[in-house]
């Protein structure tokens, strides 16, 4: 049984340069319970030491709540308390939620996990998720819009006829997802992780919120055994079609075999003693190529997660993203060559924040990954160089995966 949040928060409150943060305006996120995974909107308006809004929630089965909050600020935190359910639909409970509020190169998040609390009429007690959101707008007064219309999004010009017609096609396929993070390993020589759920979920999110992708296409994997990592991509060889797109992450530890020239993931359920449940680049290549989607892009932030690469290619403008769409494309984004990177995680950093950042209705993989690549090296703690290009031996044909902003 699942239960669809939020009428109670507590929100902890940093300072930036000496000043309260204030927290008025729209944040956007997700939270994961029983590996289902809801949609957060945070409406808040923030006078002084008092705070109200709204707060929204949908999860994967298209259940809603919309529930009017306010509270006031005390001791550095602020308390939301429900006043009135507006709608909801399904399982719907209150909840306490802890978040914490960081500003990490200009990219506003609050972060923390929701539960329940015996004490309260919420949730039932031991039940709780993490929640990550990010800062979509700031609220300005009504006078300031009017005078200054802005569109979040670059329009396509009138006179770009291509643009128009791709965006058009691209509204009608559909993106699917599959979305892995693993923490915790059985095998207890094999040191747990402390981000990649979080970061597979922050992932989950943006692409949800800020691309066309629905979320009945996304599939999260938390801590899944080699098995459910299979099982997930056996569906997808049954659902996906040739004119669907596919994103595939993966965030978790890494191993490369220089004997057998091979590199592996590895599953909650790994052994350092036996290879018989890592899953290898062979066998993740053979099922990039099988399926049948018409542009696959695989992103893995592990370590030696380049040794599936061959190389890279550039293209710019509307012309040539129509283009390389034109041709198939089996392509991944890794976090870094043959080599470790580390736990917090400096490339899913920078992949978020110019995912969420990018105004173009039209970005290419190549584009996206060019725009925070250097980012990556000049702030990465041991020189790790992130990598982009084609997967060997799976199909690929010279195209490239295209994401489609929300209109």
């Amino acid at each position: 049984m699942r239960f669809t949040l939020i009428t109670l928060a507590v929100l902890i409150f940093q300072t930036v340069s000496g000043q309260t943060v204030n927290v008025s305006g729209i944040w956007i996120g997700s939270s994961t319970f029983l590996k289902e995974q809801t949609q957060l909107k945070y409406e808040l308006t923030q006078k002084g030491v008092l705070v109200s809004g709204f707060v929204y929630a949908n999860n994967m089965k298209k259940d809603s709540l919309k529930v009017r909050v306010k509270g006031k600020m005390k001791n550095g935190k602020i308390i939301l308390e429900g006043e009135e359910i507006i709608y909801k639909s399904g399982l719907a409970c209150m909840a306490k939620n802890e978040l914490t509020y960081v500003l990490n190169n200009g990219q506003e998040t609050l972060t923390g996990r929701w539960k329940g609390d015996v004490k309260l009429n919420t949730c039932p007690p031991l039940t709780a998720g993490n929640v990550t959101l990010f800062r979509e707008a700031k609220l300005v007064p009504s006078s300031i819009i009017a005078q200054n219309p802005t569109d979040p999004i670059k329009k396509v010009s009138d006179k770009d006829a291509v643009g128009k017609a791709l965006m058009n096609e691209l509204g009608k396929r559909k993106y699917y997802a599959l979305i892995i993070g693993v923490n915790e390993y059985q095998d207890k020589e094999i040191q747990d992780l402390d981000n990649p759920i979080n970061d597979a979920e922050q992932l989950a999110g943006v692409l949800t919120y800020h691309y066309s992708f629905d979320q009945e296409n996304i599939t999260v994997l938390e801590n899944p055994k080699r098995e459910d990592i299979i099982i997930a991509l056996d569906h997808l060889t049954k659902l996906v079609t040739e004119k669907d797109n596919l994103l595939i992450f993966y965030a978790g530890h890494g191993i490369w075999n220089a004997q057998l020239n091979q590199g592996y993931w590895l599953p909650s359920d790994a052994s350092m003693d036996s290879k018989s449940y890592w899953l290898s680049n062979s066998t993740l290549r053979d099922y990039l190529g099988g399926i049948r989607s018409k542009h696959t892009l695989l992103i893995s932030d592990a370590c030696f997660s380049g040794g599936i690469l061959k190389e890279r290619a550039v293209f710019e403008n509307s012309r040539a993203i129509l283009e390389v769409y034109k041709l198939p494309s089996r392509k991944a984004m890794t976090s870094g060559t043959l080599k470790t990177v580390p736990d917090e995680s400096v490339f899913i950093e920078y992949l978020l924040k110019n995912l969420i950042n990018n105004q173009s209705p039209l970005i290419s993989a190549d584009q996206l990954f060019r725009s925070f690549k250097t980012a990556v090296i000049n702030n990465s703690p041991n020189g790790q160089v992130p990598q982009y290009g084609p997967i060997t031996q799976a199909g690929d044909e010279g195209g490239d995966f295209i994401f489609l902003k929300r209109q």
